[in-house]
């Protein structure tokens, strides 16, 4: 030790001439949750767009009479029906990472590092399965170290996204402000509280099967049998409502915001959210036979009940507002009557296993993707009319309503008629027959070119919104009551308001702007 500072070496390295961290290093190295969110968005919203892709391709070869893709059409079925809702779900799961922070004004999401390393994990698991699909492998290929990529990638996949699920659903049990208790949480933050704790829950009994399959070392149509027994579950009532829980906490907040009118029974709504979220459990019927059950068809009709309860909220809320139509504003309607149309799959599925056997004889497996399809077109859905509408906090700059509503009515159109297609020809194909086939693969092939020019047309809003922003256009103006709307635009995890209202009740910037008579509580 000495008493004196050393002298400073002239060769010493000077901190202030190092570079500062470029964009790559920000995106590898950083753990900002609206930075982590975006990427979400966007590499999920792309890699549906792929899965569409192959829909596209199974379409145009059911309409050349199987002579694209041959022996392979199964699989790049079966592939797409999983790697495009895995994808939606990471949409999802990005536009909460990116909003529930805000709404609980948290500087921060809860475990910033396992968030990054969730999304880096799944994209690569992503990529990866995507190439055991190539060689023949992905969901039911015929090359077995390619089915086994496949399969440890799908694994990778789910543990990754659950892990997201454990950062969101943390959150929104640990960083809510003084006041906001559980029953204050605005519904988008309360849905992905509810979403996350199922999706978590599920994933855990699915991946045991991946597992499974690895551990037993099994070859290419054991690994497709084991999909079949122990995780194609997930795609079908009551387990894949799980994927479809934040769209209703959206819709909720998204036409409470966009009309000026608030939920009444607040209480009330929660309990419809948290009834559809116990009628989404699924694990325990993964067996063929826990379908033809009183207990699965009392799920399949009751899990219709919560979301009709929403609409009817919904509707309250258009009626007392002054609601002006949007695609958000539209979007946000589809997405729950496409939850309909997968509930109406899952009662033609109990009324056929009424008894023993079958009823009608209807094609159970499309029953089944006609469920997945028509989920996966509300995920969609809602997660766009959630990205448009907070696209000021997300981008910084709100999407052009002509982009925004060109790609809002082909996402819709595209999704509901590859959700109906599917439907109809799994009660028209009964006992696996093939009755115009090439029919319905025409009208899958446009189903899904509708479907892709949404889903790009939804990327090229987001750019002009991110071109807007960097451009200065920022887009400040308050458009609802919850927190998130005290953000600057676009948010940031280190710019959170010095000052905020107390909260004492679910609008707290509605209680404040009424109390200094600003304006009037609607």
């Amino acid at each position: 030790m000495t008493d004196t500072r050393p002298a400073v070496e002239a060769d010493a390295v000077d901190d202030t001439s190092r570079r500062a961290p470029g964009v790559p290093e920000r995106l590898l190295g950083g753990a900002d949750h609206t930075t982590i969110g975006r990427l979400f968005i966007v590499t999920g919203l792309a890699f549906f767009c792929v899965a569409i892709i192959a829909r596209l391709i199974v379409g145009i070869d059911q309409l050349t009479d199987n002579g694209l893709l041959g022996s392979w059409l199964t699989m790049v079925s079966s592939s797409a029906r999983v790697f495009g809702p895995l994808s939606l779900v990471a949409l999802i799961l990005g536009v909460l990472v990116v909003l529930v922070p805000l709404q609980l004004a948290s500087p921060s999401i809860a475990y910033p590092r396992a968030l990054a390393l969730s999304y880096w994990s799944w994209m690569l698991a992503s990529l990866v399965f995507a190439v055991s699909v190539g060689f023949d492998g992905g969901i039911g290929g015929s090359n077995t170290e390619a089915a086994r990529l496949g399969s440890l990638s799908m694994g990778l996949m789910l543990v990754s996204l659950a892990l997201t699920a454990v950062c969101v659903a943390t959150t929104v049990m640990t960083h809510r402000p003084e006041g906001m208790g559980l029953s204050k949480v605005p519904f988008l933050s309360w849905s992905a509280l509810l979403g996350s704790t199922l999706w978590i829950v599920t994933v855990g009994s699915a991946f045991a099967h991946v597992v499974a399959g690895q551990v037993a070392q099994a070859d290419a149509s054991a690994l497709a049998e084991n999909f079949l027994n122990g995780i194609a579950w997930m795609t079908r009532a009551p387990a894949v409502y799980v994927m479809v829980i934040p769209v209703l906490g959206i819709a909720i907040d998204l036409v409470s915001s966009a009309t000026g009118a608030r939920v009444k029974q607040y209480g009330v709504a929660q309990a419809l959210l948290a009834m559809f979220a116990i009628l989404s459990f699924g694990a325990w019927a993964q067996l063929d036979r826990s379908v033809n059950t009183l207990l699965w068809t009392l799920f399949a009709l009751g899990i219709g009940l919560p979301v009709l309860g929403v609409l009817g909220l919904i509707g309250d809320l258009v009626r007392r507002g002054s609601a002006k139509v949007t695609p958000a504003l539209g979007l946000a309607v589809v997405s729950l009557l496409l939850i309909l149309g997968s509930v109406l799959a899952g009662l033609l599925w109990s009324l056929d296993q009424a008894g023993v056997g079958t009823l009608f004889g209807f094609n159970l497996r499309l029953l089944g993707a006609a469920q997945v399809t028509f989920v996966g077109a509300s995920v969609l859905t809602g997660s766009l009319a959630a990205i448009f509408h907070w696209a000021p906090k997300i981008w910084g700059a709100g999407v052009p309503t002509g982009a925004a509503g060109t790609s809002a009515l082909l996402v819709a159109a595209g999704g509901g008629l590859l959700a109906t297609v599917v439907l109809v020809q799994g009660l028209v194909q009964r006992n696996e027959s093939t009755t115009a086939t090439p029919f319905f693969g025409a009208l899958t092939a446009l189903a899904a070119l509708l479907y892709l020019f949404g889903a790009l047309g939804a990327l090229v809003a987001f750019r002009s919104s991110i071109a807007a922003s960097d451009a200065g256009d920022t887009d400040d103006e308050p458009r609802g009551e919850t927190l998130e709307w005290a953000f600057a635009s676009p948010a940031h995890a280190d710019r959170v308001p010095e000052s905020l209202p107390a909260v004492t009740s679910p609008y707290p910037l509605g209680d404040e702007s009424s109390a200094s008579g600003d304006g009037e509580v609607a």
